[in-house]
């Protein structure tokens, strides 16, 4: 990114600035909200980074925001392996973290939750698509995985210089909800608002 901002960006910056800015931006977009420069107006490819960087997000067991890395390399791990299982279908590959086996089970919870993760980022832009047709596409996806990653700023119309105030009420509401679905891990929001979690088995 340093070198993409360095070469290609609006702002006069030295390099060394433009490194500093660029760590910073990489470590706080996993949800403290901080921002040492107004990155909405960075080239597209450091923009297009700090977009993945806001949806793998920070480490499991941390209070950082996003997917979490854990569960994107599961994902990349699990995928690996079933190409290997097209080119070679008797061969048996265990998915290794830290060199300990991962589960099948806890394999598929994963699956589970980037699937309605996805599920709900595609319902959310659909939405505010809907509830705000004067913004564009870079608005409204940055605006959806920044409030399920819990970022802080977006990027477009609602970078770290600018509010969520061009909002209306109806689009804030939906806000409000993606900001604690993210918050509160999805699936277990998911578990608590299913309806068996509430019957009485008696």
């Amino acid at each position: 990114m340093a070198f993409n901002i360095y070469s290609s960006g609006p702002q006069d910056l030295g390099f060394l600035e433009t490194i500093r800015h660029s760590m910073f931006q990489a470590i706080s977009i996993s949800s403290t909200g901080y921002s040492s420069a107004d990155f909405a107006a960075w080239p597209l490819f450091s923009q297009f980074v700090l977009l993945l960087l806001m949806i793998i997000g920070a480490t499991a067991g941390s209070t950082g925001g996003g997917l979490k890395v854990l569960r994107i390399r599961i994902a990349f791990e699990l995928s690996k392996r079933e190409i290997l299982k097209i080119i070679q279908p008797r061969k048996v590959v265990a998915i290794r973290f830290n060199d300990e086996v991962i589960d099948e089970k806890r394999i598929w919870t994963v699956l589970g939750m980037l699937s309605s993760w996805t599920v709900l980022v595609t319902a959310s832009i659909l939405a505010f698509s809907l509830l705000e047709p004067s913004l564009n596409m870079t608005d409204v996806l940055s605006v959806s995985l920044s409030l399920l990653g819990n970022t802080g700023p977006a990027l477009g119309a609602f970078g770290p210089t600018a509010t969520w105030a061009a909002l209306g009420e109806p689009s804030l509401i939906v806000a409000s909800l993606l900001m604690w679905l993210g918050r509160l891990e999805l699936l277990t929001v998911l578990v608590l608002l299913h309806p068996k979690t509430w019957r009485s088995d008696t």
